[in-house]
């Protein structure tokens, strides 16, 4: 077990990495933004140059700024480092993305997942408003494909119909919100064409998207956006 004293703790507390341990603590109050992308890029660049083993990500993230989040997204993703996120707590909004980047996704047993496209306002000159709208869709469909491969890894591994079952069952649920009451479960049927099933996936992954979904650790899982729920027993 890695020594632990004052400098440890001092660094741990004050930079969010504690060295011996190669661990990193990725949360705020305040979410995604400035702040959190630096201490993340220094931090994996502190232990990555340290050795190539294994590093942790402790999260708890509640979302925030889309290119903060995309920073955090490639400096894991493109590690050299086998990277392991844990979630506690909150894994929203662009910390559903950033997850995403780990080789290894662990949910706590009463953390929480929530995907949606997010909210944004600009002013200015028409065509200033123009160009950041594109930009955002663009950002948009780079996000809906991050999800999408997930979710086909996931199919392949689990076997043809597995995000069938799951999608109706959580669209049944959202759409159980709604007046008048769905009377009757979603059931779905995709294509057996990788690509085409691909594309229909991504019409319900859009619907989603649309309002805040909300996942528990065993449905986060299901979907494919984590491998696995935390237990130390």
């Amino acid at each position: 077990m890695a020594k632990v004293n004052k400098e440890t703790l001092d660094r741990w507390f004050d930079y969010n990495v504690d060295v011996e341990s190669r661990t990193i603590y990725m949360g705020s109050e305040e979410g995604v933004d400035a702040l959190m992308a630096e201490q993340m890029i220094k931090g994996m660049h502190i232990l990555e140059s340290k050795s190539i083993d294994i590093i942790t990500i402790i999260m708890n993230n509640i979302g925030g700024d889309v290119f903060h989040g995309m920073a955090i997204y490639d400096v894991i993703q493109t590690s050299k480092c086998h990277c392991v996120i844990k979630v506690y707590g909150h894994a929203m909004s662009m910390g559903s993305i950033i997850l995403q980047a780990a080789d290894k996704r662990i949910m706590s047993p009463n953390s929480r997942f929530m995907m949606h496209f997010g909210s944004e306002s600009h002013s200015g000159h028409a065509k200033m408003v123009d160009n950041w709208v594109s930009e955002s869709k663009r950002l948009a469909y780079l996000m809906e494909n991050i999800y999408l491969d997930v979710m086909m890894e996931k199919e392949e591994k689990m076997g043809e119909g597995h995000l069938a079952q799951m999608l109706g069952k959580i669209m049944t649920q959202q759409k159980s919100f709604e007046h008048p009451p769905l009377l009757k479960p979603f059931t779905y049927t995709f294509s057996k064409k990788v690509e085409t099933k691909r594309e229909q996936v991504r019409v319900l992954l859009k619907e989603m998207l649309n309002f805040d979904t909300i996942l528990t650790a065993e449905e986060t899982v299901a979907l494919g956006f984590a491998d696995e729920i935390y237990t130390n027993k």
